[in-house]
């Protein structure tokens, strides 16, 4: 056993919080550039998008490594966008696209999603861990969005990335962003 581990072991032990290991993590964290893919021809933005990846955030409530907004997907208007969903979390998560960024968060998964197919099955139950999903859409109109987990409770935690829609781009981009107060 080493002693990072035995540390780790007694911290929790003694009932403190399993935080050792995660300070040493940046959060947010790195961008994995192999997680977006565009075929110009198509048109197809193709998107692998992680419910809960442990050990790459600060909360298990997150997408790809990702909480509160921290990353934001862009893509061109009228592309088809693939969303490969899957969740790695022991909680069931899901994905809807939402509208307006302005607005508050919703507790839980709206009836409609701002663009239409823009939501994974099982949306306010959510899918078991390991389940997985392809969500299909067409990207219009532009605008500001918001991909979250419609279990309820869930986006109010943190889970939701930005998705942005643009009359401007060429191709689709990954972009870490800074929390907006």
């Amino acid at each position: 056993m080493t002693m990072k581990w035995s540390v780790a072991v007694l911290a929790l032990a003694l009932g403190a919080p399993p935080a050792l290991e995660a300070q040493a993590t940046a959060f947010p964290p790195p961008l994995d550039s192999t997680y977006l893919r565009w075929s110009p021809g198509t048109r197809t933005a193709t998107f692998k998008l992680v419910a809960g990846i442990p050990g790459r955030a600060k909360s298990p409530f997150n997408f790809d490594g990702f909480t509160d907004g921290e990353l934001t997907m862009t893509v061109p208007e009228s592309a088809t966008v693939v969303l490969n969903f899957v969740n790695e979390d022991g909680t069931p998560h899901s994905a809807e696209l939402i509208g307006d960024s302005t607005q508050p968060l919703p507790n839980m998964a709206l009836d409609q999603p701002a663009i239409p197919r823009a939501y994974s099955r099982a949306v306010s139950e959510g899918i078991a861990q390991f389940g997985r999903d392809v969500i299909r859409f067409k990207a219009a109109p532009a605008g500001d969005y918001r991909i979250i987990c419609g279990v309820p409770g869930h986006a109010l935690s943190g889970m939701w990335i930005r998705f942005e829609v643009s009359k401007e781009a060429k191709s689709p981009s990954l972009t870490a962003t800074p929390k907006k107060p």
